[in-house]
Protein backbone atom coordinates (compact mmCIF):
# COMPACT_ATOMS: atom_id res chain seq x y z
CA UNK A 1 0.00 0.00 0.00
CA UNK A 2 2.26 2.47 1.03
CA UNK A 3 4.14 1.42 -2.50
CA UNK A 4 0.99 2.91 -3.92
CA UNK A 5 0.92 5.70 -1.96
CA UNK A 6 4.55 6.97 -3.34
CA UNK A 7 3.48 6.48 -6.67
CA UNK A 8 0.54 9.12 -5.70
CA UNK A 9 2.91 12.12 -4.49
CA UNK A 10 2.97 11.02 -0.88
CA UNK A 11 6.76 12.29 0.38
CA UNK A 12 7.33 11.02 3.42
CA UNK A 13 6.37 7.52 4.28
CA UNK A 14 7.43 5.27 7.78
CA UNK A 15 6.50 2.16 7.47
CA UNK A 16 6.73 -0.31 10.71
CA UNK A 17 6.74 -3.75 11.67
CA UNK A 18 7.56 -5.88 14.41
CA UNK A 19 9.32 -8.45 11.94
CA UNK A 20 12.26 -7.37 11.10
CA UNK A 21 12.35 -10.02 8.76
CA UNK A 22 9.37 -8.23 6.93
CA UNK A 23 11.90 -5.11 7.21
CA UNK A 24 14.72 -6.31 5.58
CA UNK A 25 12.99 -7.76 2.77
CA UNK A 26 10.77 -4.40 1.95
CA UNK A 27 14.11 -1.97 1.91
CA UNK A 28 15.94 -4.42 -0.31
CA UNK A 29 12.86 -4.47 -2.86
CA UNK A 30 12.10 -0.90 -2.60
CA UNK A 31 15.70 0.78 -2.01
CA UNK A 32 14.85 2.88 -5.17
CA UNK A 33 12.50 4.20 -3.97
CA UNK A 34 13.50 7.21 -1.68
CA UNK A 35 10.35 8.14 -0.27
CA UNK A 36 9.77 5.05 1.45
CA UNK A 37 11.49 4.60 5.02
CA UNK A 38 11.30 1.22 7.03
CA UNK A 39 12.07 0.33 10.83
CA UNK A 40 11.81 -2.31 12.85
CA UNK A 41 9.40 -1.77 15.82
CA UNK A 42 6.00 -2.75 17.86
CA UNK A 43 3.51 -0.89 17.79
CA UNK A 44 2.81 -0.66 21.39
CA UNK A 45 5.80 1.46 21.97
CA UNK A 46 6.75 3.71 19.34
CA UNK A 47 8.60 5.73 21.88
CA UNK A 48 11.68 6.73 19.14
CA UNK A 49 9.12 9.06 17.69
CA UNK A 50 8.39 12.49 19.34
CA UNK A 51 4.27 13.04 20.09
CA UNK A 52 2.83 14.42 17.17
CA UNK A 53 5.10 13.53 14.84
CA UNK A 54 2.52 11.95 12.21
CA UNK A 55 -0.16 13.73 9.93
CA UNK A 56 -1.42 10.45 9.14
CA UNK A 57 -1.59 6.77 10.45
CA UNK A 58 -2.59 4.09 8.29
CA UNK A 59 -3.67 0.53 9.86
CA UNK A 60 -3.91 -2.60 7.40
CA UNK A 61 -4.33 -5.17 9.52
CA UNK A 62 -2.54 -4.87 12.82
CA UNK A 63 -4.79 -4.15 15.60
CA UNK A 64 -6.66 -7.01 13.68
CA UNK A 65 -3.75 -9.21 14.37
CA UNK A 66 -2.86 -7.18 18.24
CA UNK A 67 -6.70 -8.58 18.84
CA UNK A 68 -5.99 -12.54 18.37
CA UNK A 69 -2.81 -12.41 20.44
CA UNK A 70 -3.00 -12.68 24.42
CA UNK A 71 -3.87 -9.66 26.23
CA UNK A 72 -5.82 -8.53 23.44
CA UNK A 73 -7.56 -5.09 25.33
CA UNK A 74 -4.44 -4.60 26.55
CA UNK A 75 -2.34 -4.95 23.41
CA UNK A 76 -5.12 -2.71 21.58
CA UNK A 77 -5.48 0.29 23.81
CA UNK A 78 -1.59 0.58 24.18
CA UNK A 79 -1.20 0.95 20.31
CA UNK A 80 -4.48 2.60 20.04
CA UNK A 81 -2.83 5.02 22.64
CA UNK A 82 0.66 4.89 20.46
CA UNK A 83 -1.18 6.27 17.62
CA UNK A 84 -3.44 8.95 19.14
CA UNK A 85 0.16 10.63 20.89
CA UNK A 86 1.50 10.30 17.41
CA UNK A 87 -0.87 12.31 15.50
CA UNK A 88 -1.06 15.65 15.24
CA UNK A 89 -3.77 17.39 16.33
CA UNK A 90 -6.26 17.43 13.12
CA UNK A 91 -4.37 14.23 11.70
CA UNK A 92 -6.34 11.43 10.73
CA UNK A 93 -5.92 7.66 12.11
CA UNK A 94 -7.31 5.45 9.71
CA UNK A 95 -8.19 1.69 10.07
CA UNK A 96 -9.12 -1.09 7.19
CA UNK A 97 -10.37 -4.14 9.17
CA UNK A 98 -12.71 -7.10 8.95
CA UNK A 99 -13.72 -6.01 12.62
CA UNK A 100 -17.47 -4.51 12.57
CA UNK A 101 -18.61 -1.53 14.90
CA UNK A 102 -19.52 -4.20 17.45
CA UNK A 103 -15.46 -5.20 18.20
CA UNK A 104 -13.77 -2.11 17.13
CA UNK A 105 -15.44 1.04 18.99
CA UNK A 106 -15.14 -0.25 21.76
CA UNK A 107 -11.55 0.29 21.87
CA UNK A 108 -12.11 3.33 19.34
CA UNK A 109 -14.16 5.23 21.12
CA UNK A 110 -12.41 6.11 24.56
CA UNK A 111 -12.46 10.07 25.03
CA UNK A 112 -8.98 9.63 26.06
CA UNK A 113 -8.17 9.41 22.19
CA UNK A 114 -10.12 12.53 21.44
CA UNK A 115 -11.06 11.03 18.14
CA UNK A 116 -13.69 12.16 16.25
CA UNK A 117 -14.81 8.56 14.30
CA UNK A 118 -16.30 7.94 10.43
CA UNK A 119 -16.83 4.49 9.48
CA UNK A 120 -16.99 3.19 5.66
CA UNK A 121 -18.02 0.03 4.47
CA UNK A 122 -16.20 -1.65 1.33
CA UNK A 123 -17.35 -4.43 0.48
CA UNK A 124 -14.70 -7.05 -0.89
CA UNK A 125 -13.71 -6.70 -4.88
CA UNK A 126 -15.55 -7.96 -7.21
CA UNK A 127 -19.06 -8.14 -4.95
CA UNK A 128 -22.43 -8.44 -7.05
CA UNK A 129 -25.87 -7.50 -5.04
CA UNK A 130 -27.84 -10.64 -5.70
CA UNK A 131 -30.22 -10.90 -7.75
CA UNK A 132 -33.45 -9.37 -6.86
CA UNK A 133 -31.68 -7.22 -3.82
CA UNK A 134 -34.39 -4.65 -2.97
CA UNK A 135 -32.15 -2.60 -0.62
CA UNK A 136 -31.09 0.89 -2.19
CA UNK A 137 -27.42 0.43 -3.50
CA UNK A 138 -25.14 1.92 -0.53
CA UNK A 139 -21.81 4.00 -1.66
CA UNK A 140 -19.06 2.95 -0.12
CA UNK A 141 -17.76 6.50 -0.75
CA UNK A 142 -20.22 7.98 1.83
CA UNK A 143 -19.57 7.40 5.56
CA UNK A 144 -22.17 5.18 7.16
CA UNK A 145 -24.60 6.74 9.88
CA UNK A 146 -23.94 4.77 12.87
CA UNK A 147 -25.87 5.10 16.58
CA UNK A 148 -24.31 7.37 19.55
CA UNK A 149 -22.19 4.23 20.72
CA UNK A 150 -20.64 4.21 17.29
CA UNK A 151 -22.73 1.33 16.31
CA UNK A 152 -24.32 0.28 13.04
CA UNK A 153 -28.24 1.30 13.25
CA UNK A 154 -30.17 -1.64 13.41
CA UNK A 155 -32.19 -1.78 10.49
CA UNK A 156 -28.65 -1.23 8.50
CA UNK A 157 -28.14 -3.89 6.26
CA UNK A 158 -24.67 -5.25 5.44
CA UNK A 159 -25.02 -6.52 1.68
CA UNK A 160 -21.59 -8.68 1.62
CA UNK A 161 -20.72 -9.93 5.10
CA UNK A 162 -17.00 -9.91 4.30
CA UNK A 163 -17.16 -6.33 3.85
CA UNK A 164 -13.86 -4.28 5.09
CA UNK A 165 -14.57 -1.88 7.56
CA UNK A 166 -12.65 1.66 7.39
CA UNK A 167 -12.90 3.69 10.52
CA UNK A 168 -11.39 7.61 10.08
CA UNK A 169 -10.39 8.65 13.21
CA UNK A 170 -9.49 12.24 13.13
CA UNK A 171 -7.66 13.44 16.09
CA UNK A 172 -9.13 16.95 17.94
CA UNK A 173 -7.10 19.45 18.20
CA UNK A 174 -6.89 20.95 21.98
CA UNK A 175 -9.42 23.80 20.97
CA UNK A 176 -11.83 21.04 19.84
CA UNK A 177 -10.76 19.03 23.12
CA UNK A 178 -12.15 22.10 25.11
CA UNK A 179 -15.32 22.78 23.91
CA UNK A 180 -16.36 19.04 24.25
CA UNK A 181 -15.22 19.48 27.63
CA UNK A 182 -17.22 22.47 28.12
CA UNK A 183 -20.25 20.96 26.26
CA UNK A 184 -19.97 17.76 28.62
CA UNK A 185 -19.87 20.37 31.56
CA UNK A 186 -22.65 22.08 30.46
CA UNK A 187 -25.09 18.69 30.18
CA UNK A 188 -23.61 17.78 33.43
CA UNK A 189 -24.85 21.01 35.42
Amino acid sequence: MSEDMAKDGYEDIMNVDISSVAIDLMRRKYEHVPQLKYMQMDVKDMSFFADETFDSVVDKGTLDSLMCGPDAPISAAQMLGEVSRLLKPGGIYMMITYGDPTVRMPHLSKPVYSWEIELYVMPRPGFQRPAGCTSSAKSCLEPVPTTDKGLLPADYILEDPDSNFIYICKRMDDTSKLSNISTLKDDIL
